[in-house]
């Protein structure tokens, strides 16, 4: 693993903000283009590094608040940037799709697999997380932040119009294999979620098996893409005995901005996800 001490892309980061402790970038060159991730490396080391698939419009910035935090308390990590999610990505792949971004980050993966044992995956990440985990026997933990899943045709589809399209019908995210994937998988499982994601559709005036979209709820604009069925479908499909959830108050999926906003809420988000990493059993 060839470590760089410094990023040329540092100008194009979303958040450019010092970290707790190293910070090293790992390049890859793939067909006609070159990605970059960045290893996040603790002073005292508690724990084997995660791998962290962010969210769409994220660059390996974006949760910041939760992975320094993580970098403080002994548990570093490694973020990709994946194509057609950030100014930090391009120019990327021609095309861009979820399968595309996988690739990516099993490329990325390779550099900590003998060690990793928890992935993490932020929204539209998660989805991608999910494929990555069932190809990796040595991952024993997922942490999920307000996940989304897709159906397994749109893995193929280019980001823009085609994907929308093809994440669009209503139900379609069940046909996907990662259900299947979670009610074998031996691990265990942190769900994060916001109070205002995952809310029912029907509810809000929108058909069944969709999202619930952006509405007005306790004063405040707020954004649920994630349907309900998705959640519900990611919690019954991992064994009680595995699943630990956290609903984050006042939050919607903006988890990332949210614990951004709101510090003592991230040291909380902190502390409890490096507890269900430290936990041996």
């Amino acid at each position: 693993m060839e470590l760089e001490a410094a990023s040329a892309q540092r100008s194009t980061w979303q958040y450019d903000e010092p970290s707790p402790g190293a910070e090293r970038f790992i390049s890859e060159t793939f067909d006609s283009y070159q990605q970059q991730a960045r290893l996040l490396i603790p002073d005292q080391e508690r724990a084997a590094p995660l791998f962290v698939v962010g969210g769409a419009r994220s660059d390996f910035t974006r949760l910041n608040p939760l992975l320094y935090r993580l970098q403080a308390l002994g548990i570093g990590s490694l973020t990709a940037n994946l194509s057609g999610h950030s100014q930090a990505s391009e120019p990327g792949a021609f095309e861009p799709s979820l399968r595309t971004n996988r690739e990516e980050a099993l490329r990325f993966h390779r550099h900590i697999a003998a060690r990793c044992q928890t992935v993490i995956g932020h929204s539209l990440g998660a989805s991608i997380a999910l494929k990555l985990a069932a190809q990796q026997p040595a991952v024993d933990k997922l942490i999920l932040i307000c996940p989304a899943v897709y159906p397994d045709s749109a893995h193929d589809a280019p980001f823009g119009p085609a994907f929308t399209a093809a994440i669009s019908k209503p139900y379609g995210f069940l046909d996907c294999d990662s259900f299947e994937f979670l009610r074998q998988f031996h691990g265990r499982v942190l769900l994060v979620m916001g109070e205002f994601d995952g809310l029912n559709s029907q509810t809000h005036g929108q058909g069944a098996g969709t999202s619930a979209g952006t509405l007005w709820l306790a004063g405040a604009q707020r954004y649920s893409p994630i349907p309900e069925e998705v959640t519900r479908s990611l919690l019954k499909s991992v064994p009680p005995p595995n699943l630990q959830c956290l609903l984050l108050s006042n939050c919607d999926h903006g988890v990332a901005a949210h614990l951004r906003s709101a510090p003592l809420v991230a040291d909380q988000v902190a502390q409890t996800v490096a507890e269900f990493i430290f936990d041996a059993s």
